[in-house]
């Protein structure tokens, strides 16, 4: 049963169980990109760039900043925001074009600023991010029983919405997640709006947010059941010794017969960025990436939220794009998101990442 299946049966209570099967059909998207080599072009330098503090504009528990509250906002076009695409010029100083840094280079750089952040705890790590995830189904027009696969609306929506958690690092300490909120749907052009509106304009979205509080210890993704946001602080701080931990994990993650290594890690490599791990162990995670075939820069983004990053990306020759966009300055995640064959399937930007001591409020710059 993957998300689509959820999505139809719509109940609150599934909502963790919606995001596990996300993860299951993001590991055979990611299984299908990496399918196909892809040959990394020549390589210009470019230096690394000073950190300043981190200000934790990473995952932001589903793009919290600035949509209308709790509304279900329909707009024109570009819901998803622009498709991850061509290659753009990256700013070697602020407001001066330099050349492109090529995938490696990059990565490297930034282990270099991530080993330079102090570390940092607390009694909650907290998580602002904003997703935006193609719509496949009108919620209510379902039955209950449940079809292999629904068909696809003769239309391209895309539904937006934030969510924030609170996970407590200690046993026995309650967490919190609030979620839905900020609805908005967008579509992907004046010609699909169109037809939305031709189909008699369906209520695309429920707008209710939903809170729950929980105590459970959460694993860091289904593929990494041992490791949990309060033992990833004990992961190795050398490249060499993180690889070695990786590869162990990967053959003893449930999905590792279904997916590839490179699969795996670049998966990973995103949970990774999205939890509390050590400035020595996300370090360590950036050469790991430095050192895998097939990621590419495609040089100066922007997310969702209108932040300025580098996006590292992984292609096949059917247009099916895995992208990061990266903090250069700060070597933070600022958006992971999705592309098959030109069209955006999914967009995650972070908004906040850190730890709070206080559960319902955010971490303090």
């Amino acid at each position: 049963m993957d998300d689509r299946t959820f999505a139809r049966l719509r109940p609150s209570e599934l909502d963790e169980l919606t995001e596990d099967g996300y993860r299951r059909r993001r590991a055979d998207d990611l299984a299908r990109a990496f399918a196909t080599p892809y040959t990394e072009p020549a390589r210009p330098a470019r230096p690394a760039r000073p950190r300043s503090r981190r200000p934790y504009l990473l995952m932001a528990g589903t793009l919290a900043a600035g949509l209308a509250a709790a509304a279900v906002v329909v707009t024109t076009g570009g819901g998803a925001g622009p498709e991850p695409g061509g290659a753009v010029v990256a700013s070697t100083t602020r407001g001066a074009p330099g050349r492109v840094a090529d995938a490696r280079t990059f990565l490297l750089a930034a282990a270099s600023t991530a080993r330079r952040e102090p570390a940092d705890s607390g009694r909650y790590w907290y998580v602002n991010e904003r997703t935006i995830q193609k719509v496949y189904d009108v919620p209510g027009e379902h039955t209950a029983e449940i079809k292999a696969e629904p068909a696809e609306l003769p239309y391209a929506a895309y539904l937006a919405n934030t969510r924030e958690t609170w996970r407590a690092m200690k046993a026995g300490e309650t967490g919190r997640r609030v979620s839905n909120q900020d609805v908005a749907v967008t579509f992907g052009s004046p010609q699909d709006e169109a037809a939305w509106k031709a189909a008699g304009s369906p209520e695309l979205a429920d707008d209710k947010p939903r809170s729950a509080d929980d105590d459970f210890e959460p694993i860091l993704s289904i593929d990494n059941p041992s490791l949990t946001l309060r033992n990833v602080t004990e992961l190795p701080t050398g490249k060499d010794g993180l690889k070695r931990h990786l590869d162990d994990l990967w053959k003893r993650s449930p999905d590792s017969a279904g997916s590839g290594k490179a699969v795996y890690l670049w998966q990973t490599g995103v949970d990774l960025m999205t939890a509390p791990i050590t400035p020595g162990t996300r370090s360590a995670l950036f050469k790991v990436l430095a050192d895998q075939p097939g990621i590419t820069s495609q040089g100066e983004a922007k997310d969702v939220l209108g932040r300025t990053g580098v996006a590292l990306s992984s292609s096949t020759a059917d247009a099916f794009t895995f992208r990061l966009i990266i903090d250069p300055r700060t070597a933070e995640l600022l958006e992971y998101d999705v592309v098959e064959k030109g069209v955006p399937l999914l967009r995650v930007a972070l908004a906040d990442v850190g730890f709070t001591d206080e559960l319902g409020e955010r971490p303090k710059d």
